[in-house]
């Protein structure tokens, strides 16, 4: 077995499962294909696509620089077109034990992990990534070392906006994406004001507002 180091990256859409619940099966295949055609027209020359997994995809890039303008460039792919959710995800630069096809250890199973802790809009990085995206003029916070499930040791993590929270109105149940207007449902909760693309998104939040939000009913 060959093993090199690599920068990886998870990137995966919000909510997916719950867009599949509420819009169907039809809807979820055409939001499937559109981010599979992002992801296809963005890493080529960049990087190479190791599989698709459901909603998400395990990318290898050349380096750090390039997975974050892979990730940035298929965000605003999906922000040029209507009804699909926003992307999350997470990168990392370590050792991989390359199968050829396929690509496998510790620093692949960190990716996934980090994109599992990502929200909508954001990625989850280390170090090597972060660096990167600061030095690209990215806004970069440092979230200090951060247990993760699976690992021993804390990892020093970071978070990497890919779009502005004020451009990043995604519907709380079914994380589409959403440009917010007079007809759109609205509910209020515990003084913030939440948009849904349908009626259906909006009752369910109400029947369980503390299932889509950090804070206690």
């Amino acid at each position: 077995m060959n093993t090199t180091d690599r920068t990886v990256a998870f990137l995966d859409l919000t909510r997916f499962t719950t867009l599949t619940d509420v819009h169907g099966d039809q809807k979820a295949a055409e939001v499937i294909d559109q981010f599979l055609d992002a992801v296809t027209a963005e890493i080529d020359g960049r990087g190479r696509v190791v599989k698709t997994l459901g909603d998400g995809v395990l990318l290898e890039l050349a380096d750090p620089g390039a997975s974050i303008e892979v990730a940035d460039r298929i965000s605003h792919r999906l922000h040029e077109r209507s009804g699909l959710p926003e992307l999350t995800g997470g990168i990392c630069t370590g050792p991989v034990v390359d199968r050829g096809d396929d690509i496998l250890g510790s620093t692949v199973n960190l990716a996934a992990r980090l994109a599992d802790l990502a929200p909508a809009g954001e990625l989850r990085v280390t170090e090597d990534a972060a660096r990167a995206a600061a030095e690209a003029g990215w806004s970069v916070e440092p979230l200090g070392a951060v247990e993760i499930r699976g690992f021993l040791d804390p990892v020093e993590l970071y978070s990497v906006l890919l779009c502005h929270p004020s451009d990043c109105v995604t519907d709380p149940v079914c994380g589409m994406r959403l440009t917010a207007g007079a007809d759109t449902p609205t509910v209020r909760h515990r003084d913030r004001s939440s948009w849904f693309c349908s009626t259906s998104c909006a009752d369910r939040f109400r029947a369980e507002p503390s299932r889509y939000t950090a804070e206690p009913t």
